[in-house]
């Protein structure tokens, strides 16, 4: 199938999308480190049961370097990179983290080429460039201009998570040649549960597990989470990773921003201003151009 590439990664991200509109609405004053414990663990019990119905199987059949690199990868990506993530959010907000957040995909194209040799077109280049530059003015558009003092400590949260992310993205690229996105998907989310299990352990935060379980709200927000985050937008991140270079893939996951938008618009009748929709036509743009 055209594109099927393409089309899993903008699915993922509109999954991704939903599921933060929801979390932002549910989640509110619950634990962000016991939500992506929570999550992670019940996304690794649902793909699981996915895999079992699609290939008859509970334990993915993968070679030891496969498994090393995804475990690896789960544990940067899912527990370092978002932990780092959800601190930078606390601490300078999720829009200036968001604006950081979207150097990834340039992060991403640098280090597919360096590791694995994967070359872009200038077509492909200036399409990135485009797309990263209509995300970061979308962003823009709704950060208060010196309401608050940008904490630097704040800063490095975000560009570890960006690292984070992408180094994730890399490793998982790596192991995905003879492997299928629902395997992959699971051995990466051990990693995760593995590492927010150490995580939680030197916090001392797993206290804050159980009042998640107890709250009509945090089981909600945990489904939700569960289904579109995991299940449905994992999947198909790591089909994604797998069809397409990382760059192209890590632009097309961080079209969250601008997917909020016209739900913003016409779900929540919320305002959305001149320059957010300026932005959102440049992505869209440099989106477009990567189908040509």
């Amino acid at each position: 199938m055209p594109y099927l590439g393409e089309l899993a990664a903008i699915t993922a991200a509109l999954c991704w999308t939903l599921n933060s509109l929801a979390v932002e609405r549910l989640g509110k004053g619950l634990s962000s480190w016991g939500l992506n414990t929570l999550t992670k663990l019940g996304g690794l019990i649902t793909v699981s049961l996915l895999a079992l119905v699609m290939h008859g199987r509970l334990i993915p059949q993968a070679t030891p370097r496969q498994w090393v690199m995804l475990l690896f990868s789960g544990l940067i990506g899912f527990s370092i990179g978002d932990g780092f993530l959800f601190t930078a959010f606390q601490q300078i907000g999720a829009k200036r983290t968001l604006l950081i957040f979207s150097a990834n995909p340039i992060i991403a194209a640098i280090l597919g080429w360096a590791v694995m040799g994967e070359a872009l077109t200038l077509q492909h280049i200036f399409a990135i460039l485009l797309a990263v530059t209509g995300i970061m003015i979308v962003i823009q558009g709704d950060v208060p201009g010196q309401q608050k003092r940008l904490q630097w400590q704040g800063i490095l949260w975000a560009v570890l998570a960006t690292l984070g992310q992408a180094g994730g993205v890399i490793l998982s690229k790596m192991s995905l040649e003879s492997l299928d996105a629902i395997p992959a998907a699971q051995i990466r989310l051990v990693g995760g549960v593995i590492g927010m299990g150490i995580i939680l352990s030197i916090l001392k935060k797993w206290g804050h597990v159980p009042p998640i379980l107890k709250d009509k709200k945090g089981r909600q927000t945990i489904t939700v989470s569960i289904l579109l985050g995991t299940l449905i937008g994992m999947v198909l991140s790591m089909l994604s990773i797998k069809l397409i270079p990382v760059a192209i893939a890590s632009i097309l996951f961080s079209l969250m921003p601008v997917m909020i938008l016209p739900i913003s618009a016409f779900v929540f009748k919320e305002r959305v201003n001149a320059r957010e929709v300026l932005g959102a036509f440049i992505t869209v743009g440099g989106v477009s151009m990567l189908f040509l």
